[in-house]
């Protein structure tokens, strides 16, 4: 398995970068490694060394190689023992060679435009040929025409290959591969009521969900399976569903995607020793920083928060593609009501918070963690005004990253009567164990519920 990748002098690469790779141990998403990070940064910059590492015959072109580097390129991969480089042979020249007498690691690489010809000629590969002879994506938005002689495989295969098509999905599209009177071969679509069209007339997340699936489908642990932008046209749901099958499959197999969709980052898998790493600009550079141990012990404690469990949900993970400068607060009533204290002062500029707050003052140095271990510079923290030794730790503990903090000159962001409230019985104990008593009529309903949330199927 591949343990780690550099890279210097590609693009924006003009300072030599490390990305270390998630390695599967059997927990869900162990295996996976999620790159983020803004526009521009190097993401996929950092997914293409992955193609050219599994080419034969790489070049460089001058406009993709960084002069600050010397005008030279090189990736280098560690794996299954082995080290070696790809590199560029003369200073300012095109060509490349591969470190002498090691095989090339198997990687199963998809771009982010991932479309194909709709008329096709027979010529069915394995997996292991489609590895073997990886198409040049020297231009992004090219035609993957070797897909299709994929397709005749998952034809073949078709209950192993739909099983996890439709899965995605979420329901059953019936297709095929037929020939018309030219001879040229096509994927027939049934669209339901003898209804037929070919693979043109599908949306692009459809196609693009072909090429994802059979990136998943019949995958070696010995292979790395590298997919950029794999949410690209593809509805929320079915990327949730996608997850979850990338879950699934990096308990033993190593995966790695580019996103800019919240719905493809997993606290789960970073959790299990996922990785998380933010491609982003620094001084002139392209850099990598990742998350540590750290993050993931803060991780687990807040997806254990029953009472906090937004603290790093949907709203909170946008801020891994926000840029610098947003502020993180103690709970969502400070997000929801420092607007209305900033119009009341009648400033008409915007404030970037962190998600619905950080579950307490206490969680807020945690959080700012986090954003520091991704490579954000630029962070501020607001506290209450009953929290100043949490104010004065946060101030100590990020005085040399550049963080600022505040404390408000109250107690609290408003006003908060005491009340009391009556005590209630619950489904669950103390302990969060389900009461005997409420087994069989509970049961009966959550059979309900299941049965009628496959209707939409």
């Amino acid at each position: 398995m591949i343990e780690k990748l550099t890279c210097h002098g590609y693009r924006g690469f003009s300072t030599k970068q490390t990305l270390e790779l998630a390695i599967p141990n059997g927990e869900r998403g162990s295996g996976l490694t999620v790159l983020i990070g803004p526009n521009g940064g190097g993401k996929s910059t950092l997914v293409e060394c992955f193609s050219k590492l599994s080419m034969r015959d790489v070049s460089f072109t001058e406009g993709k190689r960084n002069k600050i580097a010397g005008d030279k390129v090189e990736i280098g991969v560690y794996f299954d023992a082995n080290t070696a480089m790809l590199k560029t042979v003369p200073e300012g020249g095109s060509e490349t060679e591969w470190t002498e007498g090691v095989e090339r690691p198997k990687i199963y690489f998809l771009p982010s435009r991932r479309v194909f010809q709709p008329y096709f000629s027979k010529n069915p590969w394995d997996r292991d040929t489609f590895i073997a002879n990886p198409e040049n994506s020297q231009f992004r938005g090219s035609a993957l025409n070797n897909f299709t002689y994929r397709l005749f495989d998952a034809n073949k295969a078709s209950e192993g290959f739909n099983s996890i098509f439709w899965r995605i999905l979420g329901s059953r599209l019936e297709w095929t591969i037929d020939q018309d009177d030219s001879g040229q071969y096509y994927v027939k679509v049934n669209k339901g009521n003898a209804v037929y069209h070919n693979s043109d007339g599908l949306g692009e997340g459809i196609v693009s969900l072909l090429f994802i699936a059979d990136a998943i489908f019949e995958a070696k642990k010995d292979e790395l399976i590298v997919i950029d932008e794999p949410e690209l046209s593809l509805h929320p749901q079915l990327q949730t569903r996608l997850l979850d099958e990338i879950l699934e499959l990096t308990k033993t197999n190593q995966v790695v995607i580019s996103t800019h969709s919240t719905n493809m980052i997993s606290i789960e898998s970073a959790i299990n020793k996922g990785v998380i790493a933010r491609v982003y600009e620094k001084d002139g550079s392209s850099t990598v920083s990742s998350i540590d141990d750290q993050c993931r012990k803060y991780f687990n404690s807040y997806v254990n928060n029953i009472f906090n469990p937004h603290t790093i949900g949907s709203d909170a993970r946008s801020c891994f593609f926000a840029e610098d400068g947003f502020i993180i607060t103690e709970g969502q009533e400070d997000v929801m009501l420092f607007p209305k204290i900033i119009e009341q002062l009648g400033i008409a500029d915007r404030v970037p918070f962190f998600g619905f707050g950080a579950g307490g003052s206490g969680n807020i140095t945690s959080i700012a963690h986090i954003f520091k271990c991704l490579g954000f510079s630029h962070i501020g923290a607001v506290f209450d005004g009953d929290k100043r030794e949490d104010y004065d730790n946060f101030k100590i503990t990020y005085r040399d990253a550049g963080y600022k903090a505040w404390i408000i000159p109250a107690d609290d962001i408003r006003d908060k009567p005491e009340y009391n409230r009556e005590s209630k019985l619950g489904l669950l104990d103390e302990k969060y164990i389900l009461k005997p008593d409420y087994k069989d009529d509970l049961k009966s309903i959550v059979d309900e519920i299941i049965e009628f949330s496959k209707l939409h199927s």
